[in-house]
């Protein structure tokens, strides 16, 4: 069973980007071949700003995303982690709130994975250490993926089982 990142969004912004970055290029150009250089200027700033930021969206939003889920183990590939193994390797998989930030304060609800000591990973741990004083690794929001709360959770005890902790 795969979990499926749901970002269609992103794409459209980028979209949108690109092609206000080439519209105003274009018609940057229309200015400048008349002579107003300040207003072709004035045109073309923005349109380099949004042209970059649809770039980097873009590239954003096709980074390699795979969390794939068996009776026999586990396949994440998100945000820079890498792990594939047997569910031996794995010490608990949950699915956690962090705590409110920012303005007005929001919680997010993240899937962390614990994994067994010895078992290499690409980025160090960063979720908050568990009752055994351990930190955890983020390996998806779970606002960020098309399956839903329940969904998710019901995936994680079917494959997961005793290693899945619900929401703590």
């Amino acid at each position: 069973m795969e979990l499926h990142r749901a970002g269609g969004g992103d794409r459209k912004l980028a979209l949108v980007g690109l092609v206000y970055g080439v519209v105003s290029f274009a018609v940057g150009g229309l200015f400048a071949a008349v002579g107003a250089w300040l207003v072709s200027f004035i045109v073309w700033v923005p349109g380099v700003f949004f042209f970059l930021l649809g770039v980097i969206v873009l590239l954003g939003s096709a980074r390699p995303f795979r969390i794939a889920l068996s009776e026999a183990g586990l396949d994440v590939r998100s945000d820079g982690h890498r792990f594939t193994g047997p569910w031996s390797q794995v010490d608990g998989i949950s699915i956690e709130q962090t705590a409110p930030a920012g303005t007005p304060p929001l919680s997010r609800s993240v899937l962390v994975l614990w994994v067994a000591d010895g078992v290499p990973m690409r980025h160090r741990p960063s979720f908050p250490p568990g009752g055994d004083g351990r930190k955890g690794h983020v390996i998806a929001e779970l606002d960020s993926l098309r399956e839903t709360h329940n969904q998710v959770a019901e995936i994680l005890r079917r494959y997961a089982g005793a290693r899945f902790r619900p929401v703590r």
